[in-house]
């Protein structure tokens, strides 16, 4: 702290983004001149000022983080703790008006966060029991808590994806899941099924297994949907829900609560629903399910809340063994290898070089395909009929899917993070390397590990032998209140960047917290470009929307969108797309689809369709929130669908097919038979008007007296 902070106080960004947060410009130099004399003195070096001022935030610097930028988070936070701490006060006032204080006084106090906890009153009157359920990949560590949940009078399911949630309700309902307390000999003799889930899916022992592929009506349970972008609805009164985290409810009370990859509370884009849920989640028994590294964090968490905590440690199923790497010849990849790469280019260079090289197909999965076309992907790699003998993908492997993976293959160890390119962390490389060994309908004897390139190997052996690293922090993220909070005490003309900034650089948290400081700089330049017709629950409503900022090809969208809004409070689908690419290009396969014998796409038809696909659950998701200006879900529900069809279409397109074997076409796009009957918000929304219309015609037809 001590040797960087002269240099610190003289960045340009740091002084224009004070005067940001109200301080006159004429007042940022004496301010800081003063702070630095008081650092480098070791006024603050103290173990008083330790404590105080929370300097331990410098030791929790990770990998992931980029220096300049959390130094200055850092310091920016001691700076307006020192300032506005009243101990200071007279030395402060020496040098800077007291106007000026009592503005970084009050800004310091809206943004302090020290017990986050506090936030969630129904979940502190009561005293949860939280059970951790630890352990790498393929450990069988949800098993136990899915049981919990099927034998739950009311009980929720969260998790990351919508996939996830999908395959809970979807299981659930089919009474799939044998609850917790079910006698051996009451169990059907089914079989066992792989899941998308961490669950025990080895062989024997039917006592340790949570997922059967034929469902027992005795243990079906009505369970409905809730995830961002639709709900599920298969009984208005159904006692058990299955969500996405970020839609989980903290004022419902449940009897058990299961919280999926609790790993990702310290995940900068999302974490802050993990944190959430953790702290506010209004359960009797409440499952964490995930990876060992999250134990530390969970622990400083619920020293606050005074929960009890039990953590159960789970050991891989099968082991885990390294190969020779492949010498850099695709010609060496196998049936049932799953190759990973992290960009979108490199996947399809890499799947057209594997079929060329080998004559074996491959499938794709990667983070912009949308989690249905994801799905059908693994189901074509993992039928051993389709010729999809291999998988090419990004990490999105890791979460959400059941493959039958055999054996990894880094082609790369390294990834570019939207800022810099970087070696994958140890818990990266864990998590993907862990996916090996479930080749077949049950666990293999051995899951194998491999790079592409000789020298990437050590890095792969080295990082697997390691010992977990603790995750360093609970994200927490702004939201409407403390926005609210804020904006009241910054200069009336404060942005959204800047009401953003004043939640990651100013607010006191305890160490084990930080704000999530993921950019946002496009997304806030654009939102402000409208924030005179703006209130600022809308704007923080867009900045905390799953809108693709970064994509250029959606900004016409998206402004149209703003536009539409600011201008008439109202926003119609067609109003986005008539005209767009979007349409267009959804148009012309589905005509090609009906005309040419095979599929015959590229990669830029693939980005457009992944796009607008993102653009249709980004309406659905304003819709929720806001149904009377997103007024037109229903056309959202038809035209995915559409949109899923043509993106199976365009992707079987992308790359030639492999002439040196004989191998079946894609199974027909026909649509998914539903397996479990539901309405959908928008039959629910048809439901009502056509129950109003019909009200409204007996009072017509009996009159003002009789109505």
């Amino acid at each position: 702290m001590e040797e960087n902070v002269e240099h610190w106080s003289q960045q340009k960004v740091l002084h224009s983004r004070l005067e940001s947060f109200g301080i006159p410009k004429h007042d940022i130099y004496p301010l800081l001149k003063l702070f630095v004399s008081e650092v480098l003195s070791g006024n603050l070096s103290n173990s008083v000022a330790y404590e105080k001022y929370t300097l331990d935030r410098f030791a929790r610097f990770t990998p992931e983080d980029l220096p300049r930028t959390y130094s200055d988070i850092v310091y920016t936070g001691i700076l307006y703790a020192w300032a506005a701490d009243p101990a200071n006060q007279n030395i402060v006032e020496n040098v800077i008006p007291s106007a000026t204080s009592l503005s970084i006084q009050r800004l310091f106090h809206a943004a302090r966060l020290e017990h986050p906890a506090d936030n969630f009153p129904e979940a502190r009157r009561v005293r949860r029991k939280m059970i951790m359920h630890v352990g790498p990949t393929n450990s069988g560590k949800t098993h136990h808590a899915l049981r919990a949940l099927a034998a739950a009078s009311t009980g929720v399911y969260a998790g990351p994806l919508r996939l996830l949630a999908h395959e809970i309700w979807e299981r659930l309902n089919l009474g799939q899941i044998v609850p917790a307390g079910v006698h051996e000999d009451e169990i059907s003799a089914s079989p066992i099924i792989d899941s998308a889930l961490d669950v025990d899916v080895g062989p024997a022992d039917t006592t340790t297994t949570a997922i059967r592929s034929k469902g027992n009506p005795r243990f079906a349970r009505a369970c409905n949907m809730i995830t961002g972008e639709e709900h599920k609805i298969v009984d208005p009164d159904a006692t058990l829900e299955s969500a996405t985290v970020e839609m989980l409810s903290m004022t419902k009370k449940y009897d058990v609560a299961v919280i999926d990859e609790i790993q990702m509370i310290a995940d900068v884009g999302r974490g802050n629903a993990w944190t959430s849920a953790v702290l506010g989640i209004n359960a009797k028994e409440v499952h964490l399910c995930g990876e060992e590294t999250a134990v530390p964090i969970i622990q400083a968490l619920l020293a606050e809340t005074h929960d009890e905590l039990e953590v159960r440690r789970y050991k891989r199923l099968t082991p885990l063994q390294i190969e020779k790497s492949l010498a850099n010849d695709l010609g060496k990849v196998q049936k049932g290898d799953c190759v990973v790469t992290f960009s979108r280019g490199s996947i399809f260079w890499l799947k057209s070089s594997i079929e060329k090289a080998s004559g074996m197909k491959c499938a794709v999965v990667y983070g912009k395909l949308p989690p249905e076309i994801r799905s059908s992907q693994a189901d074509l790699f993992n039928d051993p009929h389709s010729g999809y003998d291999v998988i090419v993908g990004s990490d999105a492997i890791g979460m959400g899917l059941n493959l039958k993976i055999r054996r990894i293959v880094f082609e790369t160890i390294g990834k570019f993070d939207g800022e810099v390119r970087r070696l994958l962390s140890i818990s990266q490389t864990k998590q993907i390397a862990g996916r090996a060994g479930r080749y077949g309908m049950l666990q293999e004897q051995c899951g194998f590990v491999t790079t592409l390139l000789p020298e990437d190997l050590p890095f792969l052996e080295q990082a697997l032998a390691k010992p977990v690293v603790p995750l360093p922090a609970a994200i927490l993220g702004p939201d409407y209140e403390s926005s609210r909070e804020i904006a009241r005490v910054l200069p009336p003309s404060a942005s959204s960047r800047t009401i953003y900034d004043a939640h990651i650089y100013v607010a006191k948290t305890q160490p084990h917290y930080r704000f999530s400081s993921s950019n946002i700089d496009k997304a806030a330049a654009v939102i402000d470009e409208y924030s005179d017709q703006l209130v600022l629950d809308d704007r923080i409503t867009f900045l905390l929307a799953p809108i693709p900022w970064r994509e250029p090809e959606c900004m016409e969208v998206l402004r149209k969108l703003l536009k539409s809004y600011t201008e008439e409070l109202s926003v119609g689908v067609m109003d986005l797309f008539q005209g767009s690419q979007y349409l267009e290009t959804l148009l012309s396969v589905e005509n090609k689809m009906s005309t040419l014998p095979l599929p015959k796409s590229n990669s830029k038809t693939l980005s457009t369709l992944e796009l607008f696909h993102k653009l249709l659950g980004l309406y659905a998701w304003l819709a929720f929130r806001n149904p009377v200006a997103y007024y037109e879900p229903e056309l959202v529900e038809d035209l995915k669908p559409r949109v899923e069809r043509a993106l199976r279409w365009a992707l079987e397109g992308v790359t030639k097919h492999s002439p040196r074997r004989n191998i079946q076409s894609t199974p027909p796009l026909a649509p998914v038979m539903r397996k479990v009957e539901f309405r959908t918000a928008g039959d629910l929304r048809k439901q009502r008007k056509a129950e109003a219309l019909q009200m409204k015609e007996t009072r017509n037809r009996l009159g003002p007296v009789h109505a």
